[in-house]
């Protein structure tokens, strides 16, 4: 009986927060929806929701998402998969490869966004190229490839994560079913289909369902590079939830919110359903867990020059916007504009439109940017304030994380394991949609214009909860048996057994927490009305068509702090692993 109090101890604010802050602000919302006036009589129909889908520009939106992620998707399985098969041919210790492929996953979009402005605009490096090959130039932002530019985006944001849990899967296939394979005359290719991807099933179904999630993110940099309202090729269905909030027609937001909800919980159950089949079969095998790397052999010939190859593709939009934040505004005028000035009339261009002449060594190296930045008072209330909303986020996000996913591991009832399904449906709901619901309980509680209303969803966020417990779920039971035999209570058993095992995990969620919450737009967007409450991410999100260089000094300033969290959490890797 004290066991299972201590457990529904533990397991209570992660569920009550869970249903509070998202259970409950879903069916607000499908009220909310399903209520129109007519004649001063409420009445109840699906009003709403045929002017939602009768709507040409949710249509679009929807459209336009929708190739999107069947482009994007299955684009950054089979990449990550090839990366994965790459590095497990080097020698993965190598501290400064991991940073470079996780660098992307934690960078905040506005750091990036003027390099790819520079790639992708009229006259960016692309078009530079076709020029001086005699090849039309092309508007990126309104050709028939458009769609192309979130997924290069996409890629280069998510590839090195999905990487990284592709490779600690390879790490659990024993090299004695390759032998094995290879004595009884099988090729490379059947290996490969018959080993390493029945292998890499339940890896597979993991990375399948946190690459749906992370499609829902890329409208970040759509945002910073097209503003509000891209082009048609380029507006996604956030666009219309993030445009339609400035009219506040609440019952519109409402209804397409409630209709993505259902959509993306009918896409992602029959992945979370094969996940858990093949979760579940591996880890009755004692085969699987996904933090545990082994060495693999070193290759001295190609090792350097691949780690090079892989770590400069991954960093480059870093060191493109470090490089520019040592620029004076002269030269970075010269450089970038899309005019012919005093400063670049020697520069390649074409009919007046002057191409970008981008370098990583600045001419006359200088800090002013960073001194423009920093004497802003209001550019530095913007930085604390994100520091005070990640650090909130990342320590409470924490600890009802793990508390939640030991008490779903060691309660044992009836109805547990379908509260974990509405966890994980929770959990590939995407901010966006989320928001509206959110929204409309907030302002029933007055809180709408208060760092809570930011703060709270985000701690009780169901993800931490899928990462912790996917840890714990491969810690050997043996040794939780073998406590409980010695008189050891729940407590003892997950603060000394179970809590000094999971620092990979707890590493990853923070990891994971801190570049959310750090690169926060959306939520500060709409339930924050007071401009000097801002976080710096959301200053950084209107700063590409005002002061690049204050940008790039800025993006840098934003970019530490997620360095040395993302470092920290990987020497506790490091450390945990080598133990």
């Amino acid at each position: 009986m004290k066991k299972n109090r201590t457990l529904w101890l533990l397991f209570l604010p992660s569920v009550l927060g869970m249903a509070l802050f998202y259970v409950l602000p879903f069916f607000l919302a499908l009220n909310y929806s399903l209520v129109f006036r007519y004649s001063e009589k409420k009445e109840y129909g699906l009003f709403y929701y045929m002017e939602a889908i009768k709507n040409p520009i949710f249509r679009l939106g929807v459209k336009n998402f929708l190739l999107f992620s069947l482009i994007a998707i299955p684009a950054v399985v089979v990449f990550s998969l090839a990366l994965a098969l790459l590095l497990k041919k080097l020698r993965l210790g190598s501290g400064f490869l991991v940073f470079s492929l996780l660098l992307p996953f934690v960078v905040p979009s506005g750091s990036t966004a003027l390099f790819w402005n520079t790639i992708f605009n009229l006259n960016g490096y692309i078009n530079r190229l076709r020029f001086q090959t005699g090849l039309e130039l092309v508007m990126w932002d309104s050709s028939r490839w458009s769609i192309l530019i979130p997924v290069f985006l996409y890629l280069w944001k998510f590839c090195g994560f999905f990487a990284l849990v592709f490779y600690a899967g390879l790490n659990q296939i024993p090299d004695e079913y390759y032998e094995i394979a290879k004595l009884e005359g099988s090729g490379k290719a059947a290996a490969f289909f018959q080993i390493t991807l029945t292998y890499l099933s339940p890896i597979s179904m993991i990375v399948l369902l946190l690459a749906f999630i992370s499609t829902f993110k890329i409208s970040r940099e759509l945002f910073m590079l097209f503003g509000n309202y891209p082009l048609s090729n380029l507006y996604f269905f956030q666009h219309f939830l993030n445009n339609h909030f400035k009219n506040m027609n609440l019952s519109i937001l409402c209804s397409a919110s409630v209709l993505m909800i259902l959509f993306t919980c009918a896409i992602t159950v029959p992945i979370w359903f094969i996940q858990k089949r093949s979760f579940d079969t591996f880890e009755k095998r004692g085969e699987f867990n996904l933090f545990v790397p082994q060495t693999q052999t070193l290759n001295k010939i190609w090792t350097p020059v691949l780690t090079t190859i892989i770590s400069f593709v991954f960093l480059l939009p870093v060191l493109f916007t470090l490089s520019n934040s040592f620029m004076g505004a002269s030269e970075i005028l010269g450089r970038y504009s899309s005019g012919i000035l005093e400063q670049n009339m020697g520069d390649l261009s074409r009919n007046g439109l002057h191409f970008v002449n981008p370098s990583f060594i600045p001419s006359l190296p200088t800090a002013g940017q960073y001194r423009d930045f920093l004497l802003k008072p209001i550019y530095l209330r913007m930085f604390w304030n994100s520091v005070l909303l990640a650090v909130s986020i990342v320590a409470g996000h924490t600890v009802v994380s793990v508390t939640g996913a030991f008490a779903f591991l060691r309660i044992k009832g009836k109805y547990i394991n379908a509260v974990f399904m509405l966890y994980m449906l929770l959990m590939v709901v995407p901010v966006q949609v989320m928001i509206t619901p959110q929204y409309i309980l907030f302002q029933s509680l007055f809180l709408e214009n208060s760092y809570w209303s930011i703060i709270l969803p985000a701690i009780f966020n169901p993800v931490g909860v899928f990462i912790v417990r996917l840890q714990m779920q491969g810690f050997p039971q043996e040794c939780i048996e073998a406590a409980q035999i010695s008189g050891a209570g729940e407590l003892c058993i997950f603060r000394r057994i179970l809590l000094p095992n999971i620092k990979g995990a707890i590493a990853v969620l923070v990891i994971y927490t801190f570049a959310e919450y750090w690169n926060i737009v959306d939520q500060a967007v709409v339930f924050i009305s007071n401009q000097n409450h801002y976080p710096l991410s959301v200053f950084l999100s209107h700063m590409l068509q005002r002061d690049v260089g204050v940008l790039s000094a800025g993006s840098v300033v934003y970019l530490v702090p997620a360095c040395l969290v993302f470092e920290i959490c990987l020497l506790g890797i490091k450390d945990f692993l080598t133990d």
